[in-house]
């Protein structure tokens, strides 16, 4: 029982949690899944080339290679934030932001539905069941938002709460 541990088995819980729904990309037509990752986005890939006349590779930098990382959608990111532990040998605390970030062309402006849904699901699920992964217990205190700037066709909310696991025990050696 580590906050390593335990955020590997909330990425986990997310997917399962999301399997049955399907966004829209910015690359395609096909509707995806969510992509989920621990603690943040990919780093994007740099473009390299190689000129044939010398051997050496140059990296270019553009604005759009460290955007593409934030409007490839859909994502979840699991977040720990922080964390707390009271006493010896208490509980351990773990704040934990859950981030999404979908894409959503609609002309009506919608895609903070599909982002009320996501956040709903992950209330729903601890609300229901506060135990992940046998051992890591939901506090059951949440907060959410959504953006608060316009960010057509791009959409970006949260959830947080925190979650309690029993710590290290001493040994008696007797």
């Amino acid at each position: 029982m580590t906050p390593l541990f335990f955020q590997k088995a909330l990425v986990e819980e997310i997917k399962k949690i999301t399997s049955d729904m399907l966004f829209q990309n910015p690359g395609g037509e096909e509707l995806i899944k969510l992509s989920v990752f621990a603690q943040s986005l990919p780093i994007p890939e740099k473009k390299q080339d190689v000129d044939a006349r010398e051997d050496y590779q140059s990296i270019e930098y553009s604005v759009s290679d460290t955007e593409d990382a934030v409007f490839n959608c859909p994502w979840c990111i699991v977040k720990l934030g922080g964390g707390s532990i009271p006493e010896i040998n208490g509980y351990q605390h773990i704040e934990v932001v859950i981030g999404f970030g979908i894409y959503n062309p609609d002309k009506d402006n919608r895609g903070h539905e599909e982002l009320l849904n996501l956040i709903q699901r992950v209330y729903q699920r601890f609300a229901c069941d506060p135990l992940l992964d046998r051992q890591y217990t939901c506090r059951g205190e949440f907060e959410w938002a959504l953006q608060d700037e316009d960010t057509y066709p791009y959409y970006f909310g949260a959830i947080t709460t925190t979650f309690k696991f029993m710590g290290y025990r001493r040994e008696m050696i007797y």
